[in-house]
């Protein structure tokens, strides 16, 4: 994986909305589909698997150390379907997992594709990031 593309999608994400780098945290893990259908299964009720995941660490009274980063959440990634929709999606495997970021990321920061409207907004904003992140890279290496 990208290690660079990944982080130049969180923080265009988090850009998005006003919020720095530097003062929040985000992880990232990479799984297979039986992972992310365990999870899938014991969080969301739905015993498949799915491409992202994202858990919140925003609920509730969070104690935050002064100078520390906030913990945003947590985004879980299948490979084994990113893999799948990069074939799909005549993408690479790079850009797949780094949209799934941008989406996990998203729903971290608030938003929600249940409805068709959500995701409308989801797909629109997911979208205008990942050129971000493409003009980004392109103003690094020009």
């Amino acid at each position: 994986m990208n290690q660079r593309l990944l982080r130049q999608a969180i923080k265009e994400t988090l850009n998005t909305e006003g919020i720095r780098l530097r003062v929040v945290e985000v992880s990232i893990a990479l799984v297979d589909d039986a992972t992310i259908q365990a999870l899938n299964a014991e969080y969301r009720g739905k015993d498949t698997p799915t491409d992202v995941l994202s858990f919140s660490q925003c609920e509730g009274e969070t104690f935050v150390a002064p100078g520390a980063p906030k913990l945003l959440g947590d985004v879980i990634v299948s490979l084994d379907t990113a893999v799948r929709q990069a074939e799909q999606g005549g993408r690479s495997l790079d850009e797949e997992v780094s949209h799934l970021v941008i989406h996990g990321v998203l729903h971290l920061l608030g938003y929600d594709d249940v409805t068709h409207e959500g995701y409308t907004e989801m797909v629109g904003k997911g979208q205008e990031i990942w050129r971000r992140v493409l003009n980004g890279l392109t103003a690094d290496t020009g």
